[in-house]
């Protein structure tokens, strides 16, 4: 043990990963580290995460040499390439093994929190993999879409895809989800079709690290908000949409935040400020940046060509405000009590299992706001924020910088109906920062205009657990939902809700949406007293 504890601060003491030699050390470290023999401890994958943090805290800085290296390679920079393809699948391959031995490790809450990590570590090394593939330009090795699809697939069957963490304790401020993670990796292969200088690579991978936070996968398709899918059974990458692009697998990519990240980088850019995101970008010629702009904007341009009616109306506010809640918790809470703050009984608050609602954002009252300030809630956990605007899909919301690095990607959320007392619920959709203002547009999509509290007692007996019911726009109830908790939710396990004078016995059958807290699912019901 004291000499593979002496090895790992040797090569915590090494400088730079140009040379041969150091990366041959960095390479064997993280092999002994990550061999798939022996025993699979914290204290082993901790001494990996250091080595991996350092050799990319090294090549942060290592590679702008080779980026600025003429477009033709030389055989000093092709190894360089190499050998850091070599350690970064090598590092990927380590932390897959950990993720597969996670039982003898991930015995705690605090160390279950550390395989989030792990993951996005693993997806960081292979996605690194790839891009220094792209840099060297020739024909590339195949991207390992089925490892990736896998690790994604495990956070998302786990719950905690949309988990924001610090993937390297060196970089605080990036906090990614593996979402953002898997996401990045799928958009830097569809963008760089071969046209590509390595610096604009490079520049591209700070700009999506930044941006992909704000974009989403969802599970059901809309033709206004995707025209591209991923699907996790494949050996693919992105594609545009076909007709057959419909299964469980498939996954819906929603970059609704693009175009206005893209204009905040124009902005940047006719002030003389170049925007880097989580990268080197800002060491390179402005020209790198306007080249690249100016495919991302065609990408942008391909995406509301081929969306149907993507641009919709949307009403402006200057001085309105609208209660908010934030949390599954919160949110359970809030819809439980009531218009007037106190709780109803299920039986009493629902007409049908089959309720339909119709209800637009247009006819919600809001709060007119204060003239220096607005002003706080009188309820502790509820926050006032300002309204932007709104559509019939949903709202935007304004908040302060800090507030919104506590809104978490696909949180749930709940906003009051000043008119009636009662709470909508939502989901974030995107969060665009703008950094001149110090503010952030938060856009949330309804779930529903009249969430139902219910208990949901399991057949099996148990204590019941809180969820929210959803009655849907369908008249037979087919697109009723039911809300729950990650940690509540199970198919198979039936469960009992009374309901309008009645008694329906249910099971969930489908994730239609996922958050890092919450889950909402439909159901089939079993038999109805």
């Amino acid at each position: 043990m004291a000499s593979a504890l002496l090895d790992v601060e040797r090569v915590l003491a090494l400088k730079t990963v140009r040379e041969v030699s150091p990366r041959a050390a960095f390479f064997e470290a993280i092999r002994e580290l990550g061999k798939d023999e022996g025993d699979f401890t914290l204290e082993r994958l901790k001494d990996l995460m250091r080595v991996e943090e350092h050799f990319q805290a090294l090549l942060l800085y290592d590679q702008i040499d080779f980026l600025k290296q003429p477009a033709h390679i030389a055989e000093s920079g092709r190894d360089f390439a190499l050998g850091v393809q070599r350690i970064c699948l090598e590092a990927a391959n380590a932390f897959q093994r950990f993720l597969r031995n996670r039982n003898a490790w991930a015995t705690t809450g605090e160390t279950l929190e550390v395989t989030f990590r792990v993951t996005g570590l693993a997806l960081n090394s292979i996605h690194c993999f790839v891009k220094w593939g792209s840099f060297l330009g020739d024909a590339p090795r195949a991207v390992p879409w089925k490892q990736i699809h896998a690790l994604y697939a495990l956070a998302e069957a786990t719950g905690y895809a949309q988990v924001a963490f610090a993937l390297h304790a060196s970089r605080p401020s990036f906090k990614p989800t593996v979402q953002s993670l898997y996401v990045r990796t799928l958009i830097l292969d569809l963008l760089n079709a071969g046209n590509l200088t390595k610096v604009q690579i490079e520049i591209a991978d700070g700009w999506f690290s930044s941006w992909c936070n704000d974009y989403s996968l969802d599970t059901e398709y809309s033709t206004r908000h995707h025209l591209f899918y991923v699907d996790l059974a494949s050996e693919s990458g992105m594609h545009l949409m076909r007709k057959d692009s419909y299964a469980d697998s498939v996954r819906y990519i929603r970059i609704d935040g693009l175009k206005a990240q893209v204009d905040e980088v124009q902005a940047g850019l006719r002030q003389g400020r170049l925007y880097a995101g989580y990268g080197a970008g800002a060491l390179f010629p402005v020209e790198e940046h306007v080249a690249l702009l100016s495919t991302i904007e065609k990408l942008y341009q391909s995406i509301v060509a081929g969306s149907e009616n993507r641009i919709e109306e949307r009403t402006h506010f200057e001085d309105r405000e609208v209660d908010v809640v934030v949390g599954i918790d919160r949110v359970m809470r809030k819809v439980r009590e009531g218009p007037s703050g106190a709780a109803a009984h299920p039986a009493e608050s629902t007409a049908a299992v089959s309720e339909t609602v119709e209800l637009s954002p247009s006819g919600m009252t809001l709060v007119a706001a204060a003239p220096q300030a607005a002003a706080p809630s009188a309820e502790p956990d509820v926050e006032r924020w300002r309204v932007f605007d709104l559509s019939s899909k949903g709202f935007g919301l304004l908040v302060d910088r800090p507030t919104s690095e506590l809104v978490p990607p696909n949180g749930v959320m709940a906003l009051r109906n000043q008119e009636s007392g009662s709470w909508i619920i939502a989901t974030v959709v995107r969060k665009l920062a703008n950094r001149t203002r110090g503010e952030t547009l938060i856009g949330v999509e309804v779930l529903s205009y009249r969430p139902i509290a219910v208990d949901c007692v399991p057949g099996n007996g148990g204590a019941p657990l809180q969820a929210l019911y959803l009655p849907g726009t369908d008249p037979n109830g087919k697109l009723d939902a039911i809300v729950v908790r990650v940690g509540d939710f199970r198919t198979d396990q039936s469960l009992v809700l009374a309901a309008g004078g009645a008694t329906y016995r249910i099971r969930l059958n489908r994730i239609i949406r996922k958050g890092s807290d919450w889950i909402k699912a439909r159901f089939e019901i079993e038999s109805k007293a």
